[in-house]
């Protein structure tokens, strides 16, 4: 009777030792679960100031070039953010919108970013918006494309270690082209007790 006991003894531990090392069945296919892993891409943001309202405005723009966002706001009353490519840590853009109630809302010809010293600005007509300019830094390291509405005044601007280079400079063109600027006030709607 007592080796039967152990022999039970030694059977359960056997069988307890079996199920951890138990080996689960596993599927194969042919495709790859690299593939299925969703990386936490939260810095990539490549539509994060698309429709953005801003005062009574929606504001997008292309920012594919430059989509990792690095800080940003984005609140009705004030837009700004910082976007970096991800291999390029040489230059960098930065867009910003205030809707007219704000300081930041005047004449273009007073508007500046802080802590840059600016050169001359230079009249342009890209969107077709009340006033619009190109004003360099008189470094050649920044180019700021500024425009202004009825309802916003918005930039987008590229900031470079060096020198801003032509490539650069088109580029910052054709994203502030990119720009669109639509009044939505009388789209918007308020939720009432109807």
């Amino acid at each position: 009777m007592k080796n039967i006991k152990y022999l039970i003894l030694l059977l359960f531990l056997v069988g307890l030792s079996g199920c951890g090392n138990k080996k689960s069945d596993t599927k194969e296919t042919t495709e790859s679960t690299v593939g299925m892993v969703i990386k936490d891409k939260k810095g990539k943001r490549s539509t994060v100031v698309n429709n953005m309202l801003v005062g009574h405005s929606k504001i997008s723009f292309n920012n594919e070039k430059y989509d990792v966002l690095s800080e940003g706001k984005f609140n009705q009353q004030t837009l700004w953010g910082t976007f970096q490519q991800e291999n390029n840590r040489n230059t960098y853009i930065q867009i910003d919108a205030f809707d007219n109630t704000q300081k930041m809302y005047g004449d273009i010809s007073g508007y500046v970013l802080d802590g840059v010293k600016w050169g001359e600005e230079e009249p342009v007509q890209y969107l077709g918006v009340m006033e619009e300019a190109l004003q360099p830094s008189k470094d050649k390291k920044a180019l700021m494309y500024k425009g202004r509405t009825g309802d916003v005044i918005f930039s987008v601007t590229m900031f470079g270690k060096d020198k801003l280079t032509n490539k650069e400079i088109l580029d910052l063109k054709e994203i502030a082209k990119s720009i669109k600027v639509e009044y939505v006030a009388d789209q918007m709607t308020t939720v009432s007790g109807e």
